[in-house]
């Protein structure tokens, strides 16, 4: 593809929270309002239903706005959805209102919508009137394919958001599905920090975000990206987070970047999940449902049910770390001992027993419906990644670039021929917990899943089995939208390294992490098309794109067969 312009520059206004505040609540929606606003943030959808949707938005006080204007308590926000982009044929409209408590975002979940319909969707305050965005719901019935963008991993100051750019200008995805990682949490001085003030995109706030404040300001400033705005207008958006909407490698009861000085978890974590149901296009939990509980499933006609994960704050136990056991891993006896007794131990939980019910049921009803695929997103990396022998990279400049952030890494590398999982965070530091859902599926007769998770910044294949070597399905790993992969580290030794990690793990059929992109999945009832499509910079706003690598996915009865294109 040839070289596509981003637009141009961000506008920048002034948040209503620095208005004078008074009561204005009986504003009726339509009446002329003293006080000039725009949508700065866009507009976007998500959390798609055969009847519904929800429609989001933001309303932010104009450059024009003085100390004098008056700002209602309670403002009022008139929406419209129409079945065209003209708004002559206005199929729903509705009245809602917005405040400082919810930081002035508007969030509606229509209903009354009919299946696979593609809506045009707006808001209106006043006689302003919000950019206008396009939305489908779910389809019912007999349906030959859906098409999807797959993304992960979006760190602001690591550059530009070309990947949404490209997806926005795409016709034909039926939803975008972000396995999270939307931002992440670190301020200036830390992850991504250099890059961004070379690119002059930094983080706001500068430090890191705690407070429920600081989690607003930072969804603010990625809704404020073009690209990002551009994306959601475009498609509807089917979310997931992972470990940096609220802290890195997080668990149910911490997270390790949490730390002394930052207050308490819980009230860092309810602050996080608050910011992230004001700011996201996905519905609010039920009533007496925990906020965390963000596992839902979607269903696509009789083509496919996608299962969305919760693997972070539900139930996840505190991830081992390998520092406390590197001195006793000193032989094969010793690293069997330390798989037996400690990383396979049955208490080390993933998913919930809520979670696992959710789940049980959502499959059985997938599959006893006849529904072709049943397509998981998953937050962290399903299939195995053991460590091959790396103690030639001893003294290597890749290892002490990585020794600089993890000094452990020296240790690591002289017990990597033991065969021990490379990441203690993924599925891979919880292998009973891995096998109980696997045993959880094919209860309900599924060995036949399709899985897609972020999380790593690197593009893979893998062929899931269980540890007796049962198939369960494929998993699609999607590298980052700006966020580096372990190129960054290893440079040119990559290719090496991602060979070496494919001969130890022969489930493992491709890798890559040079590059940053999204999956383009492609389903029809008996194959499915993965395409992995990069992005040829991301410090740049001009840029093309290119497919990196193709797979197809074959339905063969039960069971699935991989093979590339």
């Amino acid at each position: 593809m040839g070289n596509i312009t981003r637009r141009g520059a961000l506008f920048t206004g002034i948040s209503l929270a620095g208005a004078s505040a008074a009561s204005c609540a009986n504003t009726k929606i339509g009446e002329s309002v003293n006080y000039p606003v725009k949508f700065v943030h866009g507009v976007a959808s998500g959390d798609p239903g055969t009847d519904r949707m929800v429609i989001w938005t933001r309303i932010t006080a104009s450059t024009k706005a003085s100390a004098n204007d008056v700002v209602p308590a309670a403002i009022p926000v008139k929406w419209e959805m129409a079945t065209d982009a003209d708004f002559r044929k206005i199929r729903r409209t509705g009245k809602t209102a917005t405040s400082a408590a919810r930081d002035f975002t508007v969030k509606v979940d229509v209903t009354g919508l009919k299946p696979g319909q593609v809506y045009y969707y707006r808001f209106k305050l006043g006689k302003t009137i919000s950019p206008v965005g396009r939305t489908k719901t779910l389809p019912v019935g007999a349906l030959e394919q859906a098409r999807f963008a797959v993304v992960s991993c979006t760190n602001f100051p690591f550059g530009y958001f070309n990947v949404y750019d490209h997806i926005a200008r795409q016709d034909g995805f039926d939803a975008v599905i972000h396995l999270g990682d939307y931002f992440y949490e670190y301020g200036t001085d830390s992850y991504g920090g250099r890059t961004g003030k070379r690119l002059d995109r930094n983080h706001e706030p500068a430090h890191e975000t705690v407070t429920l404040k600081d989690y607003r300001t930072r969804h603010a400033q990625y809704k404020a990206d073009t690209s990002s705005q551009a994306m959601h207008a475009a498609h509807p958006l089917i979310a997931i987070w992972d470990d940096h909407e609220t802290a890195n490698d997080s668990w149910q009861t911490g997270a390790q970047n949490h730390n002394a000085g930052e207050g308490s978890w819980e009230m860092r974590r309810g602050a996080a999940m608050q910011a992230y149901y004001e700011y996201m296009p996905v519905r609010d939990p039920e009533p007496g449902k925990a906020r965390e509980a963000l596992f839902r499933d979607f269903s696509f006609g009789d083509l496919l049910s996608l299962h969305t994960l919760e693997t972070r704050l539900t139930a996840r136990t505190q991830p081992l770390n390998y520092a406390q056991y590197m001195d006793k891993l000193t032989s094969k006896e010793a690293a069997a001992h330390f798989a037996e007794t400690i990383l396979w131990d049955k208490g080390r939980e993933m998913l919930g027993a809520a979670q696992k019910d959710w789940l049980a049921t959502s499959l059985k009803t997938s599959k006893d419906a006849g529904t072709s695929w049943r397509l998981i997103a998953n937050q962290v990396l399903l299939g195995p990644v053991l460590s091959p022998d790396l103690r030639d990279y001893a003294g290597s400049a890749a290892i002490e670039r990585i020794a600089k952030f993890n000094p452990n890494i020296r240790k690591f590398i002289q017990f990597s021929p033991l065969g021990l999982p490379i990441s203690l965070d993924s599925w891979d530091g919880y292998p009973a917990a891995r096998e109980a859902f696997y045993v959880l599926a094919q209860k309900q007769g599924v060995q036949d899943l399709l899985v897609v998770t972020g999380d790593t910044h690197v593009s893979r294949v893998n062929s899931l089995k269980t540890q007796f070597g049962q198939s369960m399905g494929v998993e699609f790993g999607v590298t980052g939208t700006t966020s580096p992969g372990h190129d960054a580290y290893f440079k040119d030794m990559s290719q090496d390294y991602e060979q070496r990690l494919m001969a130890k793990n022969k489930d493992m059929h491709w890798m890559q992490s040079a590059e940053r992109g999204y999956l383009d999945l492609h389903l029809t009832k008996t194959e499915a098309h993965a395409n992995f499509i990069s992005v040829s910079t991301t410090h740049a706003k001009d840029y093309t794109t290119f497919t990196a690598k193709s797979f197809s996915v074959n339905k063969d009865g039960g069971t699935l067969k991989l093979g590339d294109i």
